[in-house]
């Protein structure tokens, strides 16, 4: 019996007066007051999940026409670098009111191939934004000679690479545009074909060439290079690379070590430069079938 009386307790005053109370409210009061608070919560709901990322898209969203890109350099004949990002990007999605949007622009377009870096990205007036890009620049072509396609009707295949060793968009490339650019050889052993548009070439070889190209391309014209061919040093205990011009109508050169990676009693890039810049300009010396100028190395065997 004392137990019974134990466990049941009475309930607390103010819970029994609330009880009554709600239950002295008529049914249609009662309604009248949960319907429209039900009303109220499902309305900031559907604003706040739904009407409000509309409306701001629809007014501070980022539009494809108030975008506005530096311009694209000439090699860019079939890509739209602003239409690709916008579209892949899904940048419509964006507000202009997000303090992230300058941050994720960025971020979107240095993911595209053929931007190398986005120096600034700056929202002005009227909705505009202006993205300053510093686009990627082919300085030459690698070279996949038919041989190694093992077929006899193959052709040589040839991938642009930026100074990066990057490789480049090849659908903006013709073979017309293989005159236009100097070709890298990487002598017997071959290249390894996992490449992906936008990411390095990965392999030391080409990056050395593409240092000498990148050194080389405002010079091109007047020295008449064509090729480079790359081979690995003959020095024991050392691994480096050699590299060897090729030039239209004119001299095997030697160049060398790649610019900044000279050995000891070796010219610097510079040097060499001029001493080939001067030896262009003189045609009894362009004459000769081989120049040297490393001052070194010996001259490489095929």
């Amino acid at each position: 019996m004392a137990s019974a009386e134990l466990n049941s307790k009475p309930q607390p005053l103010f819970w029994s007066h609330l009880v009554i109370w709600f239950r002295s409210i008529p049914r249609a009061a009662l309604l009248s007051m949960v319907g429209p608070s039900l009303l109220c919560v499902l309305g900031y709901l559907g604003w706040r999940y739904y009407g409000a990322p509309n409306l701001d898209r629809a007014y501070y969203g980022l539009k494809l026409e108030n975008i506005h890109v530096s311009p694209q350099p000439a090699w860019l004949k079939k890509s739209n670098v602003l239409e690709e990002v916008y579209r892949g990007g899904s940048l419509g999605n964006l507000s202009l009111l997000d303090g992230q949007t300058p941050a994720n622009l960025a971020r979107v377009f240095n993911a595209h191939p053929s931007v190398r870096q986005t120096l600034q990205v700056q929202p002005i007036a009227g909705g505009q934004v202006m993205v300053n890009l510093e686009y990627r620049m082919p300085v030459a072509l690698v070279c996949f000679p038919a041989a190694e396609s093992g077929s006899s009707e193959a052709k040589d295949v040839y991938l642009p690479v930026d100074q990066d060793a990057v490789l480049l968009d090849t659908a903006n490339f013709t073979s017309e545009d293989v005159r236009q650019y100097i070709s890298i050889y990487t002598g017997p052993e071959k290249i390894s074909k996992q490449w992906t548009t936008g990411k390095p070439i990965g392999d030391v070889r080409v990056e050395e060439a593409v240092r000498l190209c990148a050194f080389l391309m405002r010079y091109r014209e007047a020295t008449r290079i064509t090729q480079v061919y790359v081979y690995k040093s003959p020095v024991v205990g050392k691994t480096s690379w050699r590299l060897e011009l090729v030039t239209a109508n004119g001299p095997r050169i030697l160049w060398g070590s790649t610019p900044g990676m000279e050995g000891p009693g070796e010219p610097t890039a510079n040097t060499k430069l001029q001493e080939l810049l001067t030896m262009a300009r003189d045609n009894r010396q362009w004459s000769k079938p081989e120049i040297i100028l490393d001052g070194t190395l010996p001259q490489p065997t095929k």
